[in-house]
């Protein structure tokens, strides 16, 4: 019976929580003016605080002296509050598959740059060469030009070395967005779901994009230069590389992008929001982006 009484008494007295303190019948119950302990508070009971909190009552109730004092201890604890998400969030699966397309992106581009002024230095010199039909090196070029006191093959060799450490990074991408992003993975491939996610920046403001927003995502170049010069507007952006769009015919690869993105769009909201494969929409997605590369 005490523990209804309790429970009776606590509902007669209607407490409203502030961050800074408790209001009840009874009066102000104070809650400690340090940052600390303030935070601690905000995380515990985040969802109960249903009222906007006044620098007036603060100091009516005694928490504060004034304005100034109320805004700085505000500030404090917003400061401990945002350091706390932004910690969580840099652990997260999310934050981590991220940084590695962003890793495996810096490493193609920098692997390219590097080879393609290697393939010039070659051309420079050997005066017999050709630059109309010289031909992409492939790694047993690299491989096989190394000398110790040329620090130019020796260049090349470490290009060739690190392809081998741009697949160990891409079969990580792939596991971890299998993982993350299932149904989005399965629907158009863990790596281009990875850079589809890197590009939208996380996986909550890519399940609220449009299907249309989708279909262009990478292709922003393009997209301002149809804003601002009035050029045709880009079907596809990083969708471009599933193989039913790239390999579809070109008067139906607009139709397919479409359908495409509209299907992935569903994906990734099951993704964010129930993160498991869902075997049924799958093979319903698959057979409408399979129809729509029909031509007719």
């Amino acid at each position: 019976m005490d523990l209804m009484d309790n429970k009776v008494s606590e509902t007669n007295l209607m407490v409203s929580k502030y961050w800074f303190g408790d209001y009840s019948s009874e009066g102000w119950v104070v809650a400690p003016s340090d940052a600390n302990s303030l935070f601690e508070r905000l995380s515990h009971y985040s969802l109960d605080f249903m009222i906007l909190p006044s620098w007036s009552d603060a100091v009516s109730c005694g928490f504060c002296s004034d304005r100034g004092e109320y805004y700085e201890i505000l500030r404090d604890v917003c400061i401990l509050w945002s350091q706390d998400k932004i910690r969580s969030y840099r652990f997260s699966d999310e934050a981590r598959l991220i940084k590695l397309v962003l890793i495996l992106r810096e490493t193609d581009h920098m692997m390219g740059r590097v080879a393609e002024q290697i393939s010039m230095w070659e051309r420079m010199m050997s005066p017999a060469g050709s630059y109309g039909d010289e031909k992409p090196k492939d790694d047993k070029h690299w491989e096989g030009n190394v000398q110790q006191s040329d620090g130019i093959s020796l260049l090349a060799s470490d290009i060739a070395g690190m392809k081998g450490s741009r697949t160990r990074i891409a079969r990580d991408i792939i596991y971890r967005s299998e993982g993350l992003l299932p149904n989005s993975s399965a629907l158009i491939g863990p790596l281009v779901a990875a850079r589809l996610l890197a590009e939208a920046g996380s996986l909550a403001r890519l399940a609220q994009m449009p299907a249309s927003s989708i279909q262009i995502l990478g292709a922003k170049n393009a997209f301002f230069s149809h804003r601002s010069s009035g050029s045709p507007p880009p079907k596809h952006g990083l969708i471009f590389e599933h193989k039913r769009i790239h390999t579809a015919k070109k008067r139906v690869r607009g139709r397919v992008a479409r359908t495409l993105s509209a299907s992935l769009a569903i994906a990734l909201r099951i993704d964010c929001y129930r993160g498991q494969l869902d075997p049924v929409f799958l093979k319903k997605a698959n057979n409408r982006i399979e129809q729509a590369g029909i031509c007719a």
